[in-house]
């Protein structure tokens, strides 16, 4: 009788071991891993991707950033777009109209505001919604830049 309870755990224990999942790193840290993410906030890295744990200009120990977020809205003349500090309420520039989404998908890119895998259709679905929201991740002089816009006359600027 020993045995066959015996024989049953055995057969029980090779059932979970075929059904659990297996052991190893996930395909994000096989990535950060390989060069092709940051360490610090998991965003791709531009290439040439040299295999080694690296971080992104935004990450680097050292580097402050500033967390502006950023609305944007189809108007008349294209994307509105207006920048708020962390606490959404402070104003972290003046208004700015964008002619082309182009602008505004390179804007979200260069500042950092393409963080994950699922950032850029979320911002790309807001384009075709018409508005949406995302954050910028910016650096001192990228966020003295900005500012630096609401001492400029006049509250809206066109680009374009």
């Amino acid at each position: 009788m020993d045995q066959k309870i015996i024989d049953q755990v055995m057969r029980r224990m090779e059932a979970q071991a075929r059904s659990a999942p297996p052991k190893g790193i996930t395909p994000v840290r096989a990535e950060v891993r390989a060069g092709q993410r940051c360490i610090g906030c998991k965003g791709l890295l531009p290439p040439p991707h040299i295999p080694g744990i690296r971080y992104c200009t935004l990450c680097q120990p050292g580097a402050r950033r500033h967390t502006v977020y950023v609305s944007f809205a189809r108007c008349q003349h294209g994307w509105q777009c207006k920048f708020l500090e962390w606490n959404l309420i402070t104003p972290a520039g003046k208004t700015v109209t964008f002619q082309d989404e182009k602008l505004l998908l390179k804007m979200a890119q260069c500042g950092g505001g393409v963080p994950y895998a699922h950032s850029l259709p979320r911002i790309a679905a807001g384009i075709k919604a018409g508005r949406g929201t995302f954050y910028l991740r910016l650096t001192d002089a990228q966020r003295t830049k900005l500012q630096s816009t609401l001492q400029d006359a006049g509250s809206t600027t066109s680009l374009g």
